[in-house]
């Protein structure tokens, strides 16, 4: 959703969820036309119960309509879209090392929306066509064959093709050994289940071959983090010769995307050109992208990307927590820019805190987890953390009319007054012989300082001494998925559909990158329960007992709050693809347009 600036004035007045749903009865949520694939010869079962029209192509959010059969298309063509960037991509551009934003941002365009499927441009929570044209599982569902489209070509102009998929896929799930060296699986490994194999059937063709039954394989493939980023042709005789941490980066960043690498200055600029052999196409068989190119402005700090913006020295903000914008400095675009500005909301992560009960401690006593859950105010983390843009439930969340709210479970647990929760928090702490408190680790990522803070005030009132170990962006993505430390937050998003959540709920040695590190085995069982359910219902029985384990009878993980994310673009910025939620969806930018 993109709101302007008269869409905010009664939010000035009434607030924040009042303007959300204001928006959308005033009718500032509409669609253009955008690239079409070709249909996939089956349909996927649909994980959010949404219904398909098969008459219309994915398609994008925006705030005018587009007309297809207007004669000054060629407008569209050309122009440099300038965004800012949070900081450098990590891990030398690989999208098997790492889920952050300030590489997703660029890696859209760069790696493509998706890889076999993508997320819908026009309603995220079906799964649409990409490199694959169609896709077909057997009857029960423990194999998928995807069939590629013949006009896919990597950025050096070498044909894509069921060799590269494979080469990906074995990287990400197995990892490589080759003597004494080894090369990790990627950090997603536990997100797509348990493949056995991956098959290559000439002449373009490929079956992934799964272990167990899953009904939403394509649905959890279509997470935007899972890109192919991996040219075959490239990175396999490197390998070969031993250099099995081969990256993107060190062969030259050759994708699959809309847009080519051009340039990088680290700590500066990444600056991608249009791909002229690019295979999307939209509605009226023009080919994407439309812009000549996007250049990233490497920004670091908020406030620098404001002023940049405010001052006209960019057309979009950067993506990532810390940069989307607060209610203090969302006035501050409206009251220098006017109706020059516009704002793109989407649903946003979680603020949570999860336990490592794998290391000795208090909290592997599941009512010192537990007390700890009872003690948080969760309300104040909105405007302490989330500069007043969030929600703790899914009534006052932004207006997604597209989301099916009765996944969203979490909020209704814990209903009762704040006092009354504390008083019961004390007595679970004194019952499990904690009342004096203790102190507890907790692994801090430098750019969430505000919420490693709050929790360590929140705390304090129940004797807990939380010791924050503030670490850099590299040393992130190692320690989140080790067992180093007592607590951490884990990564910000979850997957929209249940089935998909189990790379960041389940068992530490399935799931390295899982929030909490468990060996629980009935959490297995519940996601067997899941991937087997054939109704709605059924489905949210399930997923409902899940939560109400992990949340309450075990308190693995302690939700707090959920983000609103606020993204500033200048007015003339048209064609974008801003999803329901989850702020790594759609960066690819293939349909953006410029009016200026």
């Amino acid at each position: 959703m993109i709101l302007s600036f008269r869409n905010y004035i009664p939010f000035l007045i009434l607030g924040f969820s009042a303007i959300l749903v204001a928006g959308l009865i005033l009718g500032y949520y509409n669609t253009v036309p955008s690239p079409i694939s070709d249909n996939p010869e089956i349909e996927n079962p649909d994980p959010n119960n949404q219904e398909k029209n098969a008459s219309i192509s994915p398609s994008i959010s925006d705030v005018q309509r587009d007309d297809p059969e207007d004669s000054s298309f060629q407008q569209k063509r050309g122009g440099i879209l300038v965004l800012a960037n949070r900081g450098d991509p990590p891990a030398g551009f690989d999208t098997t090392r790492t889920s952050s934003i300030a590489l997703h941002h660029v890696a859209g365009a760069l790696f493509g929306p998706g890889n076999l499927v993508m997320r819908c441009r026009e309603n995220m929570y079906l799964v649409c066509p990409y490199l694959a044209k169609s896709w077909l599982p057997n009857p029960s569902f423990t194999e998928w064959t995807f069939i590629l489209r013949n006009d896919v070509f990597w950025h050096d102009n070498t044909p894509f093709t069921p060799d590269d998929v494979k080469f990906w896929l074995d990287l990400s799930i197995f990892g490589l050994k080759v003597g004494d060296k080894i090369r990790a699986p990627a950090y997603f490994e536990g997100d797509l289940g348990e493949i056995e194999k991956v098959e290559v059937l000439p002449p373009d063709q490929v079956r992934i071959i799964l272990k167990n039954p899953n009904r939403f394989f394509p649905d959890i493939l279509a997470n935007p983090r899972l890109k192919i980023a991996h040219p075959r042709h490239l990175m396999e005789p490197r390998i070969n010769d031993g250099d099995l941490s081969v990256s993107p980066l060190d062969v030259g960043l050759i994708g699959l995307g809309p847009f080519k690498f051009d340039n990088y200055e680290p700590g500066s600029i990444i600056q991608v050109i249009r791909f002229d052999n690019y295979f999307e196409h939209d509605v009226e068989g023009n080919q994407l992208p439309y812009l000549d190119g996007v250049d990233y402005i490497i920004m670091s700090d908020p406030v620098a990307m404001d002023i940049a913006f405010r001052t006209g020295r960019l057309d979009g903000g950067a993506r990532g927590f810390g940069h989307y914008l607060s209610e203090e400095r969302l006035v501050g675009y409206i009251n220098d820019l006017g109706d020059d500005v516009r704002f793109a909301q989407i649903e946003g992560g979680t603020i949570r805190l999860a336990f490592n009960v794998l290391k000795s401690g208090p909290w592997q006593d599941e009512r010192v987890r537990r007390a700890i859950s009872l003690w948080i105010d969760k309300e104040s983390a909105i405007p302490a953390v989330l500069g007043g843009f969030g929600w703790t439930t899914p009534d006052i969340s932004p207006n997604n009319p597209l989301k099916d709210k009765r996944f969203v479970v979490w909020p209704k647990f814990d209903l009762a007054h704040l006092d009354e929760k504390r008083n019961e928090s004390k007595k679970l702490m004194e019952e499990s012989g904690y009342s004096d408190g203790f102190s507890m680790g907790h692994l801090c990522r430098a750019r969430h300082t505000q919420s490693c803070q709050f929790l360590k005030d929140q705390l304090l009132g129940l004797g807990i001494d939380l010791q924050l170990h503030i670490i850099d962006e590299g040393e992130w993505n190692r320690a989140r998925v080790s067992l180093d430390f007592d607590t951490q937050p884990g990564a910000l998003s979850v997957l929209p559909i249940p089935e998909g959540t189990e790379g960041v709920y389940g068992r530490f040695s399935i799931s390295p990158d899982a929030y909490s590190k468990h060996e629980d085995e009935k959490v297995d069982k519940f996601y067997r329960l899941l991937r087997d359910a054939t109704t709605t219902e059924g489905r949210i029985d399930i997923w409902r007992q899940l939560q109400e384990y992990l949340f309450l009878e075990q308190t693995y993980i302690i939700p707090i709050a959920e983000a609103t994310y606020v993204v500033p673009y200048r007015s003339y910025v048209n064609g974008l693809a801003i999803p329901s939620e989850d702020g790594h969806t759609n960066t690819d930018f293939a349909t953006v347009w410029l009016d200026n």
